[in-house]
């Protein structure tokens, strides 16, 4: 359960952000993505009055929600589309609590396979992919990598 407000344009946002970000990953990816996000807000923004919105907007920590560049930037899902439903759903059960966190804490998360940064494979997943010792693995979902 997180201790800062939000309101429903916060969940909102949310749920586009882990239908752009994992629709492709079936809902254990979703939720997972979802945790990230609940999980930077705890972690880096709760004490600013808009922590959901500061961690789903700022530039570099979900892409396709802040660099018009990104192929998803601009993507909107279609009236009925069913992973967007599921999203906006879980996602204030993630708020809540009633979802646990599946990636058991995790702040980062990538698809090794398509890793073009070399900041992250530096800082965060190391090169073998299992973390770094300030980063450590903390869970695998489908074909994405979660470290704390």
């Amino acid at each position: 359960m997180v201790n800062f407000a939000y309101t429903q344009d916060d969940v909102n946002n949310m749920a586009l952000c882990v239908w752009k970000e994992a629709r492709g990953e079936g809902e254990a990816g979703m939720l997972a993505v979802a945790n990230v996000i609940v999980n930077r807000a705890l972690a880096w923004e709760h004490a600013v009055s808009s922590p959901l919105h500061n961690v789903i907007y700022q530039r570099n920590q979900f892409s396709s929600m802040s660099i018009s560049t990104d192929p998803e930037y601009n993507l909107q899902p279609q009236p009925g589309d069913a992973q967007y439903a599921y999203s906006l759903e879980m996602c204030p059960e993630v708020l809540t609590g009633e979802s646990p966190d599946n990636t058991n804490g995790a702040l980062y998360y990538a698809n090794l396979s398509e890793v073009t940064s070399g900041w992250f494979s530096e800082n965060i997943s190391g090169a073998d992919g299992k973390g770094t010792a300030a980063h450590p693995l903390t869970a695998t979902i489908g074909k994405q990598a979660f470290y704390k």
